[in-house]
């Protein structure tokens, strides 16, 4: 065989290898299942007779809940979802990002939201996306309206793909 041929179809084969690593190190746009656990110290638990909506659970333990939600993730918002609060305590909110940075599969943000009476909630989190999985970690700091003691949670994310977006 001719060292051109040769040298050609050596190209062709590293550059689909590289593709192929490329397109793994990306975040694969589609829908998105996300559970987060959040942990939140000295949480009150429910009054008698409330019921929390679908998806949302509280936890034994320490203090905390998990929420199970679902969001159409695109190559251009691939944060969908995680950049904002979940479950009854988002209901009602304008939520901006601050900052979003993107390096292959990782995706780390800030943003505000601002809460109907006036009040906001501020996070950061980095989520690492690989392959139909992800995992994030988000920080969020509420402060009530009047300027009273900001509350700190740590929220831990799962996510897995489930296919195209609704419509797509």
């Amino acid at each position: 065989m001719n060292l051109k041929w040769v040298l050609v179809a050596l190209l062709a084969i590293l550059w689909a290898g590289f593709g192929a690593a490329h397109a793994a190190d990306m975040v694969k746009p589609g829908s998105w299942e996300y559970t987060t656990t959040m942990q939140m110290p000295n949480m009150p638990p429910l009054p008698p007779g409330v019921q929390l909506p679908p998806g949302v659970h509280m936890q034994s333990g320490p203090g905390g809940m998990t929420v199970t939600s679902t969001h159409c993730v695109t190559v251009g918002d691939p944060i969908a979802g995680l950049n904002q609060p979940h479950g009854p305590a988002g209901a009602g909110m304008q939520c901006s990002n601050d900052r979003m940075e993107r390096n292959g599969s990782t995706v780390s943000w800030t943003g505000t939201c601002t809460m109907p009476d006036g009040g906001t909630v501020h996070s950061q989190g980095t989520a690492h996306y690989a392959g139909d999985r992800m995992e994030a970690d988000v920080k969020t700091s509420t402060t009530p309206p009047q300027g009273g003691a900001s509350t700190n949670t740590s929220m831990h994310v799962t996510g897995r793909y489930l296919g195209p977006c609704n419509g797509q």
